[in-house]
C-alpha cells in the first residue's frame, strides 16, 4: 500500500537526487525577483509615503489638541470674585473677611486646645471652610449663581458666629479659674 507521496518519489528519484545545485537557474531566478520587485518598488514607495504622512498628520492633530487642552485648562483656573460679579459684594465680602481675621487674631492667642468644646467648634470651622471652598469652585464653574453668593455669606456668618462661641468658652473658662482662685 504505497502512499501517493512515495509513488511519487519513486517515479522521480532520479530527477529529485542531485549532486550539484543548477547555478544557472538560481541566478535566473533572483534576477526575474529583482525585476519584478523593481516594478512593484514604485508603488510600495507610494504607500510609505502616504502611510508616513498620514501618521505626521495624526501627530501634528495630537499635539495641537493637547495643547489647546492645556491653554484652556489655563484660562479656566482664572477666579472669579464677588468683587467681579458686584463691586457690592466684594465690600460686603471684604467687611466679612475683616471681621473673621479679627475674630481668628483674637481667637490664635488662646492656648485651651485640650478643652473639648472648643475642638469641636474648631472642627466645625473646617467643615464650614471647606463648604465654602467647594461653593467658590462651584460659582468658578458656573458662574454667576444667587445661591452660592447666598452660601458663602452664609458661611462667613457661621463661622464668624463659632469663633465668638470659642472667644465666650474662653473667657467662661478664664472666669472660672479666677472665681475658682477668689473662693481659696
Amino acid at each position: 500500500m504505497p502512499t501517493d507521496l512515495e509513488k511519487y518519489l519513486k517515479d522521480r528519484r532520479k530527477e529529485l537526487d542531485i549532486e550539484s545545485p543548477d547555478d544557472q537557474l538560481i541566478w535566473e531566478g533572483i534576477r526575474q525577483g529583482l525585476q519584478g520587485s523593481r516594478s512593484t518598488s514604485g508603488k510600495r514607495r507610494l504607500w510609505i509615503r502616504i502611510r508616513n504622512m498620514a501618521a505626521v498628520i495624526i501627530i501634528v492633530v495630537s499635539v495641537g489638541y493637547m495643547i489647546v487642552d492645556i491653554i484652556g485648562d489655563r484660562k479656566s483656573t482664572v477666579k472669579i470674585t464677588l468683587s467681579d460679579i458686584d463691586q457690592d459684594l466684594g465690600a460686603r465680602e471684604q467687611e466679612y473677611r475683616k471681621l473673621v481675621n479679627n475674630k481668628e487674631q483674637e481667637v490664635s492667642s488662646f492656648n485651651n486646645t485640650d478643652n473639648m468644646i472648643i475642638t469641636e467648634l474648631f472642627e466645625e470651622i473646617q467643615k464650614l471652610d471647606t463648604i465654602y471652598d467647594a461653593t467658590l469652585k462651584d460659582l468658578n464653574e458656573l458662574g454667576y449663581n444667587e445661591q452660592a453668593i447666598q452660601t458663602i455669606f452664609d458661611t462667613y456668618e457661621k463661622k464668624i458666629y463659632l469663633l465668638e462661641l470659642i472667644i465666650l468658652e474662653n473667657n467662661k473658662i478664664k472666669n472660672y479659674e479666677t472665681e475658682d482662685n477668689l473662693f481659696l
